[in-house]
């Protein structure tokens, strides 16, 4: 690899990781493709498409990862928070949304797993 081939690699990489560091720093916030992609200096299908190569995965299904692992979190942690709490507090716009995406990600409900 040259080193133009390796600035470049490594600028893109430090872009993602900008956009990783703004993700778990306000993972109930709005994280929208224009935000994320604006944080990263990209256009939004070039940000798309360079997350998507370096992650393997969809930007959104990375969202909703780290907020489902970040609930597991709170679940387990915040015993005085409600279950609706916690789907709030990790970006999730209802509690059924969050009970869902929980039940299909790690094969229990949120209930059970707490």
């Amino acid at each position: 690899m040259n080193s133009k081939n390796a600035f470049i690699r490594n600028e893109y990489i430090s872009r993602i990781n900008r956009v990783i560091d703004y993700i778990e720093n306000n993972i109930d916030g709005e994280l929208s493709l224009n935000i994320l992609s604006e944080i990263a200096s990209f256009s939004k299908f070039h940000f798309h498409r360079i997350f998507y190569g370096m992650m393997n995965e969809t930007l959104n299904d990375f969202i909703k990862r780290q907020r489902l692992e970040f609930s597991v979190t709170k679940l387990f942690f915040n015993f005085n928070n409600s279950i609706t709490d916690v789907a709030l507090n990790c970006g999730f716009s209802s509690s059924a949304n969050f009970a869902r995406a929980f039940k299909d990600y790690f094969g229990v409900s949120p209930s059970d797993a707490r």
